[in-house]
């Protein structure tokens, strides 16, 4: 059964599976409110309304993630747990924390690839290449930085770089609670 899809359908739904689901739970949702609506039933209603308004919620954010992926074929592997983006290749790796970072770069490499470069108030400079194995994950963690711009991070992605790109500056240290 293994053999059953395409790899570029599978591909496809790696990539995009997740804004379908959450369309069709918002398109189940508009169903249940209208079969509610035309039965005189709020309850069928209220719930067709708050899967529908889920589904949308949903559907954004997984739209904006899918738009962000990018090819997985880059070396190495990106991880992101509890705020801290991590970077492993064969070589070593490292990490960078979130509340760290003052700075946030895409740059082109000699070949034809691009780079993440996370910069830190203190510690080593951290280089993730675009294509990555989990690279899709530091959409929402570049997210949580304070004042950072999605659409920018995006098109960042997507357009050539010829230059240095600075897409974040920050101060380090931007959620210390103490």
């Amino acid at each position: 059964m293994s053999g059953f899809l395409r790899p570029q359908t599978k591909k496809w739904l790696s990539r995009w599976g997740e804004p379908l689901g959450a369309a069709l739970v918002a398109a189940l949702g508009g169903w249940l409110f209208w079969r509610g609506y035309g039965r005189y039933d709020w309850m069928l209603e209220l719930i067709g309304l708050s899967l529908t308004l889920a589904g949308l919620a949903a559907g954004w954010a997984a739209f904006r993630r899918a738009q962000f992926a990018a090819e997985n074929a880059g070396p190495g592997l990106v991880d992101v747990t509890e705020r801290r983006v991590s970077y492993l290749t064969s070589e070593g790796g490292d990490f960078v924390d979130l509340e760290a970072m003052t700075r946030l770069e895409i740059r082109p490499t000699a070949g034809s690839g691009r780079l993440w470069v996370l910069k830190q108030s203190d510690g080593p400079t951290l280089y993730i290449p675009v294509t990555a194995t989990g690279a899709d994950q530091l959409f929402d963690a570049f997210s949580a930085l304070p004042g950072v711009d999605q659409a920018k991070l995006i098109a960042a992605v997507h357009a050539p770089v010829d230059h240095r790109q600075v897409i974040w500056r920050g101060t380090g240290r931007f959620l210390r609670l103490t």
